[in-house]
């Protein structure tokens, strides 16, 4: 499957410099080696900035004819966006995906977010409220007290009205139009990344935004299925590569939370380097070898003999006897 494919390994959060990243790695690559016609870019990260998520799935759509996505852990939120750029998505038992409802900062709060749909689902439960409240209160009135529909109505406006108004006047209305912006984003950037892929099937996109009831709600293979037209399991080469990925999060060494890392997962890559390494083993081998042979072959010197001094001495006495006379 990698004879004519790139690989590319994402994770951590989506952000700017992960696109950067990215960026650099595809021009290495391109002046290196030279692009391939298809792309394998394995994700794994909780989200992030949407802008950066939108960055990422155009730079793949920007050189690569044909996208796969392999979800090899969690890609959540902005990594979800990336997801819609690609032309099939491959998931593993462990991947997920998630809604595209943007986060937004709490004004009051430190480092806590809160989800572009909270007001919305606000306004839909108070409408809600207000019209059974209504009902009842019409229904009451006029059966129990036998009084006309039009006062009965009356009545039970104002009591609706009483009983909705406080919590109607705790929406803040420029509030509701950030969340609404918000929400326009990630549907803008939707709709241009399926245009080039056209892997979303028809209103999944608004379903991605606006139907689920959490931002960390789970969507798993199955439920993909329903979302986008080419969802497949893991296979041959794509799960050992899913396998091999998917240990090293688990032990740790590689990390989906925190700053972006990119690695060039190419096989051509790998392969030069290995034999680059070999060659260089061999020739270390071939060089170690010739040295060896060469002193082996070299003749030891023989080392020169000491002249005996004693020869040329006079011969000593022995100690019992006395020295001649001259």
């Amino acid at each position: 499957m990698f004879d004519n494919t790139d690989v590319y390994v994402y994770t951590g959060e989506v952000e700017r410099r992960g696109h950067l990243a990215l960026t650099n790695a595809i021009e290495a690559r391109k002046t290196q080696h030279g692009l391939k016609d298809n792309v394998l870019f394995c994700v794994a990260t909780y989200g992030g900035n949407p802008d950066a998520g939108y960055r990422i799935g155009r730079a793949l759509q920007h050189n690569y004819k044909e996208i796969t996505i392999l979800v090899i852990g969690p890609c959540k939120s902005a990594g979800t966006l990336i997801a819609v750029a690609a032309h099939k998505l491959i998931i593993g038992d462990m991947g997920e995906l998630g809604p595209l409802d943007i986060q937004l900062k709490k004004n009051d709060e430190i480092g806590e977010l809160s989800s572009g749909l909270v007001i919305q689902t606000a306004l839909e439960e108070l409408k809600e409220c207000a019209l059974s409240a209504f009902r009842s209160y019409l229904v009451n009135i006029k059966y129990r007290n036998q009084i006309s529909t039009k006062m009965s109505a009356d009545i039970a406006a104002k009591l609706t009205e009483a009983l909705v108004s406080p919590m109607a006047s705790q929406i803040d209305p420029i509030k509701l139009g950030e969340h609404q912006r918000a929400m326009t984003i990630a549907l803008s950037y939707g709709n241009r990344l399926n245009g080039h892929s056209k892997n979303l099937k028809e209103n999944s996109l608004r379903k991605l935004i606006a139907s689920y009831p959490a931002h960390g709600f789970v969507i798993d293979r199955k439920e993909a299925r329903e979302l986008f037209n080419v969802v497949e399991s893991p296979k041959d080469d794509t799960e050992v590569l899913y396998k091999l990925l998917g240990s090293k999060i688990n032990s740790g060494e590689m990390s989906i939370s925190g700053e972006a890392d990119v690695f060039d997962f190419s096989p051509q890559k790998q392969t030069n380097e290995t034999e680059d390494e070999n060659n260089d083993s061999r020739n270390e081998e071939r060089a170690g070898g010739v040295e060896s042979d060469t002193r082996a072959a070299k003749p030891r010197k023989p080392k020169p003999r000491k002249r005996s001094i004693r020869k040329h001495e006079k011969p000593e006495p022995p100690a019992s006897t006395l020295p001649a006379e001259p």
